[in-house]
């Protein structure tokens, strides 16, 4: 590693280490420094230089080293549920990225938390200067509301629209990312439409279902939702499954398409299918949401609806960057879903053609 690359790095880590001395407070030595991170003299000197420019330290001829600021990166803090989610790796990844690409500005964590705990109370514990936060899915209330405007770190909620509360959040506008799935199912010749909500109903999840409906029913396709109570914490598969089963062994597969809440959960749906002899998709069409990595390895492989949690992160990490400058302003986006086109969904007007 070459001299400028080994320096920075050391600074990045220096930097951290700055937050456990006060303003005015003796740093480290050179010496101590060479002994603590087992580098040269050079990489040392040339990482203190870069502190030193920044206005972090100061170096005193014949006294030593002293902090002038004990932290230059603001620290921003990811917190999610303590759940598997393959959603929540994605963007986690994504914003990791994100600021990796800003080192030298922001130190970045994940923090998972137990979703029963109160999460006000976890933001108000942990030391950031920005907390991303992905909540377990319960809708808010106006006491929780007020008790988050209250902290006094930023607060960004991620699939949230919070902007009538003067509250930062991000969203993908999900009542879009329903009506791209019924369009497309109509479009494909699907009328029979169905709707599984096979994750917990939140304002994300609500706002899903009533795009897939609002367009459907536009157009005259008729909608069956298949009842599915999935509470926070909840293994969404396998409620998708056992949802699935119980429908099917009451009312028989009445619909050609159905709309799952998600990539995961519509693995669980796929097999409750297999398992009556309903084939994927000559019998059923599925499509998904979230474009999961593993959503290209299903068998067939699904289409499905991407929040597009890469410009998600993109477009987060940017305002943050902005909010730096502009203190007070409000963080609200909206990203659009589009649909990744697969082979799960099968041309009905297309095979009706050929079949006449």
């Amino acid at each position: 590693m070459q001299l400028k690359e080994q320096s920075s790095e050391l600074c990045n880590r220096l930097n951290d280490e700055l937050v456990s001395f006060s303003p005015g407070s003796r740093f480290y030595s050179v010496r101590q420094l060479m002994l603590r991170y087992r580098v040269s003299r050079r990489v040392i000197d040339a990482a203190l230089a870069q502190l030193e420019q920044k206005g972090a330290i100061e170096t005193r001829p014949q006294s030593g080293i002293y902090v002038k600021q004990n932290r230059l990166r603001k620290h921003v803090a990811l917190l999610m549920p303590d759940w598997p989610s393959e959603g929540n790796k994605r963007i986690q990844q994504f914003l990791k990225e994100e600021f990796q690409k800003r080192a030298d500005r922001y130190a970045f964590s994940t923090i998972l938390y137990e979703y029963q705990e109160s999460l006000v109370q976890k933001i108000a514990q942990i030391p950031a200067d920005v907390h991303i936060v992905v909540r377990p899915g319960t809708p808010f209330d106006r006491r929780e509301l007020a008790e988050y405007a209250a902290l006094q770190s930023e607060v960004i909620f991620l699939w949230s629209n919070l902007a009538d509360v003067s509250l930062h959040s991000l969203h993908a506008d999900s009542e879009y990312g329903g009506m791209l799935a019924a369009a497309y199912f109509i479009r494909n010749g699907h009328q029979n439409l169905a709707v599984l909500p096979s994750e917990p109903r939140n304002g994300d999840i609500i706002n899903r279902i009533a795009g897939y409906t609002g367009v459907a029913r536009l157009f005259g396709a008729k909608v069956t939702e298949i009842p599915c109570v999935v509470h926070p914490g909840e293994y969404s598969l396998r409620c998708a499954h056992d949802a699935v089963c119980n429908y099917l062994a009451q009312h028989g597969c009445n619909f050609t398409a159905l709309f799952v809440m998600s990539d995961e959960s519509s693995q669980g749906a796929i097999a409750a299918f297999a398992e009556h002899g309903i084939r994927i998709p000559e019998d059923v069409s599925i499509i998904g949401y979230g474009n999961d990595r593993n959503a290209e390895f299903f068998t067939p492989h699904l289409t499905t609806i991407s929040g597009r949690q890469q410009e998600c992160a993109v477009q987060l990490a940017a305002a943050i960057d902005h909010l730096q400058e502009n203190p007070g302003e409000i963080i609200n986006i909206s990203v659009r879903p589009i649909l990744i086109e697969r082979d799960s969904v099968i041309n009905r007007k297309k095979i009706a053609k050929q079949e006449g």
